[in-house]
């Protein structure tokens, strides 16, 4: 895939029309006791599966907890869906450029 291709690619999935669900999905599923919220074991649970599928080693305790940092932004230790759109965001981009 060229350049123009991926940014074309990128352009569709980052269109908020098509990102917004996508974020509802991931989060929903992230979201295991439906607390509204993703909590760092939650969050152990959704990289180590991205990790898994993506067939790369699982994040160590010490990752887990930087992106938990990361992404929460309010430091109340979950993450709320607003927050979680960055990591969506994040995988996204991730994907398309392995493309």
């Amino acid at each position: 895939m060229d350049a123009a291709q991926k940014e074309k690619v990128k352009q569709q999935i980052l269109n908020e029309s098509s990102f917004s669900p996508m974020v509802d999905k991931t989060f929903s599923d992230a979201d295991i006791d439906k607390s509204g919220f993703v909590d760092k074991t939650e969050l152990a649970i959704l990289l180590k599966t991205i990790h898994s599928t993506l067939n790369i080693p699982a994040p160590t305790e010490t990752e887990i907890n930087n992106e938990l940092k990361r992404l929460d932004i309010n430091k109340d230790g979950k993450i709320s869906k607003k927050e979680f759109r960055t990591l969506v965001h994040d995988l996204a981009m991730f994907t398309i450029e392995q493309m």
